[in-house]
């Protein structure tokens, strides 16, 4: 799961995995940024938060090997596979991947080595690890991308170049990537759908004009719930998740496309889990046949006992006894 892009300084044109992707908007209004690996130029573009995955899959025509010869593999993968191979490459012992500073230490025939891993030797200067200090004891690159180092970088290299073999990467790297992608897909998919009911619930928001406010961020919002941090993304996390157990949609399956979802689903389910109607409905949605008081919250009967109001296909709010629709309360 990815997309393709040009940079507009340099024309050059790469793929980015979603995890690579940051969005500097809201969710619900994303703006979606990279950095080029080419010149470094910060690249940024708008498009709709629900359609954002169903329209950025991998290029057609470019398998797996052709990728991986390409350089166009995540480090994180071939890191993986140096952690789970490390035998095959000939190391005996070997300790990483490390956050900070060379990837990985071990044994590599018989000797203790520092090693640095990378998807080509051009990245290893690109990344600038040749000035780096914490990058003077690395002894071995490990790479993916067969090509041998053009002369003019060879001297500013480690001494040792290991090429991973593409075929037992590809055979490694495939089940994994598939389950990894179909995982973020999913979880994306939640982020989408939660975002979706924070939009709703931040239009109606009766704290917005405070002074202590942090709109649109209801996380760091002192008047958010208990007013502890990071409440409101567990509570739409879980809007989420109900809603979609609710009306049964397939996100885990291949096909699912979240154009699928209806809006007037997600009012209708936003309008039930909070109890406070006006906090969370716009009046101007409200049937003007029945014209329900959405400032009591409820439908009140006359013998004081009271109902829900109603959300018709179209997002209209009716009292549960108007006419113009089919539900009936006894």
């Amino acid at each position: 799961m990815g997309t393709t892009v040009t940079c507009e300084n340099c024309k050059k044109v790469y793929r980015y995995s979603s995890s690579e992707i940051g969005n500097i908007g809201t969710i619900w209004h994303p703006i979606w940024t990279v950095e080029c690996p080419n010149c470094g130029a910060q690249i940024t573009w708008e498009q709709n938060a629900l359609d954002f995955f169903d329209k950025t899959s991998t290029p057609k025509g470019k398998n797996a090997y052709e990728r991986a010869e390409s350089s166009d593999i995540r480090e994180y993968w071939i890191q993986e596979y140096v952690k789970d191979n490390h035998a095959k490459l000939g190391f005996s012992k070997l300790e990483g991947p490390f956050d900070v500073g060379p990837d990985f230490r071990g044994v590599y025939k018989g000797k203790k080595v520092i090693v640095e891993n990378e998807r080509d030797c051009q990245s290893f200067i690109q990344h600038k690890h040749h000035e780096d200090e914490r990058f003077k004891k690395v002894s071995i690159l490990i790479v993916l991308n067969p090509s041998e180092p053009p002369e003019e970088i060879k001297g500013k290299l480690p001494k040792t170049i290991i090429h991973i073999d593409i075929d037992d990467f590809v055979e490694w790297w495939r089940p994994k990537a598939r389950a990894y992608a179909k995982t973020k897909k999913i979880q994306g998919i939640m982020d989408l759908i939660g975002g979706e009911f924070q939009k709703r619930f931040v239009r109606g928001c009766g704290d917005k004009d405070r002074d202590m406010s942090t709109c649109p961020e209801c996380d760091l919002c002192p008047y958010f719930g208990e007013g502890t941090a990071y409440e409101a993304s567990t509570l739409f996390q879980e809007m989420a998740l109900k809603f979609i157990a609710l009306y049964k949609y397939p996100i885990t399956s291949d096909d699912f496309k979240l154009s699928e979802i209806e809006p007037s689903e997600i009012d209708k389910f936003n309008f039930h889990f909070f109890p406070i109607a006006e906090q969370m409905v716009d009046n101007s949605n409200c049937c003007p046949y029945c014209k329900p008081n959405l400032e009591e919250g409820r439908y009140f009967l006359p013998d004081g006992s009271s109902l829900p109001f109603c959300i018709d296909g179209k997002g209209v709010i009716h009292n549960p006894d108007c006419p113009k629709i089919k539900r009936r309360y006894e």
